[in-house]
């Protein structure tokens, strides 16, 4: 998977003489000590920080987030809504929405964090290359993909998602995932009093948290980066 083709900007972290650096691209010289980088010796080599997001197609099977409006990267604050939905066994979104229940978006969730909420022995080692990021290399069981599947269609159908019954507070894509997931019934995950609260703190915060991290290095790269260019 190309970082074009995945978005990711290409942050490099790397250490010349004291403290770990970040930058878009390696400069000729140490920002610190400014040694030349072209012949210097670096303590750490560069290495390309991980990026958080991916494409909803990339992450079959899992829970995915975005902002409601923008991107993360550009746009989302932490006082803004994130809207999730659910992905099926080939990556297509379904979420619930003003318009309903739909699943023809999947293409613009291109910049998502994807949430995987079954783990552990429901999950095989795949030795064949595989087409989505590398936390894919884990193949979903195929009875619990069936499962997952059966579960995802059978609620879509049901009429209660329609776009008359949505409402921004009390009854909307929040709702559509904790009713999944109660009917999913995925090991390891107290579903009985599942609320959007506890899926908030039991699922998305592990993933948010990193990725707000992220968001702040890049945009604070970014900064830097304008700046340079102005000067």
């Amino acid at each position: 998977m190309s970082s074009a083709m995945n978005l990711d900007p290409g942050i490099l972290c790397y250490q010349h003489c004291r403290g770990r650096l970040f930058a878009f691209q390696l400069p000729d010289v140490c920002s610190i000590c400014s040694a030349d980088l072209r012949s210097a010796p670096l303590n750490v080599p560069p290495f390309r920080v991980p990026y958080p997001f991916v494409r909803a197609s990339q992450s079959p099977c899992s829970l995915v987030i975005k902002p409601s409006r923008g991107d993360f990267l550009h746009d989302y604050k932490s006082s803004h809504n994130l809207h999730i939905g659910v992905t099926d066994s080939e990556g297509q979104v379904y979420e619930y929405e003003q318009e309903g229940l739909h699943s023809d978006y999947t293409s613009s969730w291109n910049q998502c964090l994807a949430i995987p909420v079954i783990s552990g022995s429901s999950f095989s080692q795949s030795s064949s290359p595989s087409s989505y990021s590398s936390s894919s290399s884990r193949q979903l069981d195929p009875v619990w993909k069936e499962y997952w599947d059966f579960t995802l269609y059978t609620l879509a159908k049901d009429p209660v998602w329609c776009e008359d019954r949505y409402n921004e507070t009390a009854f909307n894509c929040y709702s559509f995932v904790v009713d999944f997931l109660k009917r999913l019934g995925p090991p390891g995950l107290e579903v009985k009093n599942l609320s959007k609260t506890s899926l908030c703190s039991q699922l998305l915060l592990p993933h948010t948290v990193p990725a707000a991290k992220y968001i702040s290095l890049y945009r604070s790269l970014l900064k830097d980066s304008d700046l340079s260019a102005n000067t």
